[in-house]
């Protein structure tokens, strides 16, 4: 019995950190696009002013 249940706490470790790795993998694609502006993301916040600061001193 013990060695049964170990397996069950096995697996619920095993789901848990698969689904901790695409969950992660997920946030770091969408912040990566948002990021590098390429994509929508940034676009469709309205009333959003850009700031040029690469020519300040």
């Amino acid at each position: 019995m013990p060695r049964s249940n170990r397996s069950h706490v096995n697996d619920a470790w095993n789901a848990s950190v698969i689904a901790l790795v695409i969950v992660l993998a997920g946030l770091l694609y969408v912040f990566g696009a948002a990021m590098s502006g390429d994509s929508g993301l940034t676009e469709s916040v309205r009333g959003a002013e850009i700031f040029d600061t690469r020519n300040l001193p």
